[in-house]
């Protein structure tokens, strides 16, 4: 019997010496308690499992091994999770799950809500959490607020297939930085990898409000994001001016961003009144603001599934970001939108940019983008409408497009004379030096739907600054420009690339004679053609050109009609009467 007690005693020994807490033996966590005892450990600098958590557990590895409710602990009648941290060891969820979590400033005030809180590194070995299946979270709170993670301060930090599941609300002060699985890094390095979230994330309050699907701000440190998948859906309401990205909300440091998805819609209904065109509001569908100057970023091969609504003031809004700023060091290539781009207007507000891809531009080249989510913008007074980018700001020097295309329909219309600049891929730039369009694609049809003001311009493919040289290398437009007013129409002149004269010199029954005064011949160049009624209908119509004259017959033989004209050196728009 002695030999037997020994060798239990032995055997009990060697388990406890078994989890020491290296990465070949963790500490392991398999109940409620067990998850409330690392987290008071690591405040208190005490022992959990017969090891001394020091240093707030850097270089201890922590492993949980079975599904954990944490209703036993926290509760609207027992009181708020507790965040574990500020923390710097790593903790594998081996896919078990934790669920009902509970934070409610409503029940008392948390400091960095999330699973754990702060991260705080001070080595150059990587700190993990993974694999952890958080579900039926419940977060209502301000601040600094992460899923797994409220924030990494500092050293190497990966985050890597985790599953979100979770009820997120703003709590009531008007800072809110948020993401689904990271609040906000500012760390040596960061590897965002391989996470997913679901649910839902309300925001009603926080004019300083940062909110993401995955991670709301990049702000030091190198990041690398890949192969994350948000799924949640966002309602924004109320009196705030917010930034939120299906993905990212803000990104203001050296990043990588490869596969991300977002297939959460977006909805924004704000009532906040602006002062000033320079208070927007910026929406993406995968990231609001990309402030990249000077960073050799590269976004590269990421979707938007989601919807995009907003209503309200001023906005920036886009399918892939609502503002991107970069230079030449960035790289942005193969970045879709699939979603809808809606945007409604309150009081007519003049400082409106809708891009199917981009709202508002400060960048040089971008390759490969396309958007495939039809437009609409409604009640805005001058809004700059393009199918991949919707403004070009002043203080750009030029903007490049390489190989990419709009397939989306664009449509404007506004219970007052509408306004503003309406392009198939381009919609209105600043002063700057060039614009450049490489191979690139309109399929989308432009609709102009009410009454429009002479100030109007649309355009096939981009409307410039005339004081820009622009330049189309093999560029192909198979969209239409469509006036469908219902009750009368003021026609505006459309412009595509810069101003082209073009006058009336002979016409007759169902035929018209163009001339283009100093242009010598169309044989070595391209010309396209448009007719239209002024219901908006294309009419059929058959066209010879000689010299500098282009001569259109097959027209009925009276009526009103809007006479487009593109060629290589510009286009512009003719009204004419035939009786």
């Amino acid at each position: 019997m002695r030999s037997i007690a020994i060798a239990v005693m032995l055997l009990v020994a060697g388990v406890w010496a078994a989890e020491d807490g290296s990465k070949a033996n963790p500490l392991t966590v398999s109940s409620a308690q067990d998850l409330v005892d690392l987290g008071e450990a690591v405040k208190m600098g005490t022992d959990y499992k017969g090891v001394r958590i020091a240093n707030m557990g850097a270089g201890l590895h922590f492993k949980q091994t079975a599904d954990i409710d944490l209703s036993t602990v926290c509760g609207r009648e027992i009181g708020n999770w507790h965040s574990i941290g500020p923390f710097a060891g790593s903790y594998d969820g081996a896919n078990h799950k934790i669920s009902n979590l509970f934070i409610d400033e409503d029940v008392d005030t948390e400091a960095s809500p999330g699973l754990f809180g702060i991260i705080l590194s001070n080595t150059t070995d990587t700190v993990y959490y993974e694999n952890i299946v958080l579900e039926k979270a419940y977060i209502h709170a301000s601040g600094i607020v992460g899923g797994i993670l409220s924030q990494a301060v500092s050293g190497v930090v990966a985050v890597r297939n985790n599953k979100v599941d979770l009820e997120f609300k703003s709590g009531a002060s008007s800072t809110l930085q948020f993401g689904g699985v990271v609040g906000n890094t500012l760390s040596e390095s960061m590897s965002v990898r391989g996470n997913s979230v679901k649910g839902s994330i309300l925001v009603t309050s926080g004019d300083m409000s940062y909110v993401a699907g995955i991670l709301g701000l990049i702000v030091g440190g190198t990041v690398e994001m890949l192969d994350n998948v948000n799924e949640a859906n966002f309602v924004v309401k109320g009196d705030v001016l917010p930034t939120i990205g299906g993905n990212v909300g803000l990104i203001a440091a050296l990043c990588t961003m490869k596969n991300n998805t977002n297939k959460g819609d977006i909805l924004v209904e704000s009532t906040k009144k602006t002062q000033t065109k320079s208070e927007l509001m910026f929406i993406g569908g995968l990231v609001a603001v990309g402030s990249m100057k000077g960073y050799a970023v590269s976004i590269v091969g990421n979707v938007n599934y989601g919807k995009v609504e907003v209503s309200g003031g001023n906005a920036s809004v886009g399918g892939i970001f609502g503002l991107v700023q970069a230079d030449s060091t960035a790289l942005l290539d193969s970045c879709f939108n699939m979603g809808e781009v809606i945007y409604h207007g309150a009081e007519n507000p003049e400082a409106v940019y809708v891009g199917g891809a981009v709202g508002m531009w400060e960048g040089v080249e971008a390759t490969r983008l396309e958007n495939s989510g039809n437009i609409l913008v409604e009640n805005a007074a001058k809004p700059s409408v393009g199918g991949l980018v919707g403004f070009v700001r002043n203080g750009t020097k030029s903007i490049k497009l390489t190989k990419s295309i709009n397939k989306g329909k664009i449509t404007v219309k506004n219970e007052q004379p509408i306004a503003g600049w309406v392009a198939g891929l381009v919609g209105s730039t600043d002063s700057l030096e060039y614009a450049e369009l490489n191979n690139c694609t309109n399929k989308g049809n432009i609709e102009i739907i009410g009454k429009a003001d002479a100030s109007l311009v649309t355009s096939e493919l981009a409307v410039v600054h005339m004081g820009a040289r622009f330049l189309d290398n093999a560029c192909v437009n198979e969209g239409e420009i469509l006036f469908l007013a219902e009750g009368p129409i003021e026609l505006p002149t459309p412009v595509v690339k810069k101003s082209l004269n073009v006058r009336v010199v002979d016409m007759g029954e169902g035929r018209i004679t163009l001339e283009i005064p100093g242009m010598d011949s169309f044989a070595s160049g391209r010309v396209r053609v448009g007719v239209y009624s002024y219901d908006g209908k294309r009419q059929p119509v058959s066209l010879n050109a000689s010299g500098n004259l282009l001569h259109l017959e097959g027209l009925p033989s009276a009526g009103r009609f809007l006479v487009r004209v593109s060629t290589p050196s510009g286009n512009s728009s003719v009204p004419v009467t035939l009786r």
